[in-house]
């Protein structure tokens, strides 16, 4: 599936977004009592800097990069490879296809030669649940038969996790998942390196026999109170209002104490919402990686804020695998062992120390 991201032309001229915390309260009731002394006239150019960054980060997040001279850029090759080296190219549906390809063409495109390899064990680059042992070889999957329906090894599971680094990036990891029944997965986490104050920004689609069943995205916080930078609550509701995106599920028990108030959890019921999610998804994921690049180290004399960043990035871990639905899927595909390991090491794994 093919997301085309316009910014609308009113975004620019959009009246600020009146926010609930103190910036929000102090620029709002300067605009409107003019007269009125202002207090801090630092918080106040902050905030509208803050803003207008915001509005100009969300007006340009669009996918169509000019081209190199005398050639193709990389996101418009990447684009146009689809999946490229995919072991399930061809296996997994438009959607989760489409937003694979765009979103690690974005990470190529965007970090450019920072962008390196991320060391991840051979053992968890493809899983398999027909050859646990891994007896297949590299492309040895292609000749293992699917089992037909009431044999003990159907349905078959596959799983195939790609992972990059950067500067900022600790870990970017885009993981696939097919099942012989139906079930498909997307799940993708961008962790920055805890030196650097940024949320975690991650996103999940899942469906069921040809229909997308449920689509998550949120920039999780890493501060203790779950609260997020300015620039972000500013940018975040800008694109929930230029995409039209709107909650109808609950957040589950589990994610109450990591996702912040701005995440984003729906059941798609039409085409368009779904078409809606990607292009918000691929606009934020742009916008997150363009803010990477701005954002400085925190400073090594801030001891405090340092470790409540690790308390977070500990927290967004652990309670990530407290979420019985993905471990019981896990497990009955492979081991209860080999669930704990891989949701442990691979997919929510916590910093070195």
């Amino acid at each position: 599936m093919q997301a085309t991201l316009e910014a609308p032309s009113h975004i620019t001229h959009q009246r600020p977004w009146r926010s609930t915390g103190p910036w929000g309260r102090f620029a709002h009731n300067s605009s409107c009592h003019s007269n009125r002394r202002v207090q801090n006239r630092g918080q106040l150019d902050h905030w509208q800097h803050t803003h207008q960054k915001a509005r100009q980060l969300a007006a340009s997040q669009t996918d169509d990069a000019p081209p190199a001279e005398g050639g193709v850029d990389d996101l418009t090759a990447t684009k146009a490879m689809g999946m490229g080296s995919w072991r399930l190219k061809g296996s997994m549906d438009p959607p989760f296809e489409g937003l694979t390809a765009q979103v690690e063409g974005l990470w190529r495109h965007m970090l450019d030669r920072d962008l390196k390899l991320y060391p991840m064990d051979k053992k968890y680059k493809y899983l398999d649940s027909l050859d646990p042992e891994r007896t297949a070889g590299m492309w040895g999957y292609t000749d293992i038969q699917p089992p037909e329906k009431g044999d003990p090894r159907w349905p078959r599971m596959q799983i195939e996790n790609r992972c990059y680094q950067s500067s900022v990036f600790r870990k970017l990891h885009i993981e696939l998942a097919h099942r012989q029944d139906g079930l498909q997965v997307i799940h993708c986490v961008m962790y920055p390196r805890t030196e650097y104050d940024l949320p975690i920004l991650s996103f999940d689609m899942v469906g069921n026999n040809g229909r997308v069943s449920l689509v998550c995205i949120d920039p999780c916080p890493v501060a203790a109170d779950r609260s997020l930078p300015p620039i972000y609550v500013s940018l975040v509701r800008q694109l929930q209002q230029q995409y039209h995106l709107e909650n109808n599920r609950a957040v589950p028990s589990w994610g109450k104490e990591i996702f912040s108030d701005l995440c984003i959890i729906i059941r798609p019921s039409a085409s368009e919402e779904l078409a809606n999610f990607v292009k918000y998804t691929i606009a934020l994921t742009q916008a997150h990686l363009q803010l990477s690049k701005q954002t400085s180290q925190v400073q090594s004399n801030k001891s405090s804020r340092l470790a409540e960043i690790k308390a977070g990035h500990k927290r967004y871990a652990v309670q990530h695998l407290k979420n019985s639905s993905t471990r019981g899927v896990l497990a009955a595909a492979f081991t209860p062992a080999v669930a704990d390991e891989y949701m442990t090491n691979v997919m929510f794994d916590t910093p070195q120390e």
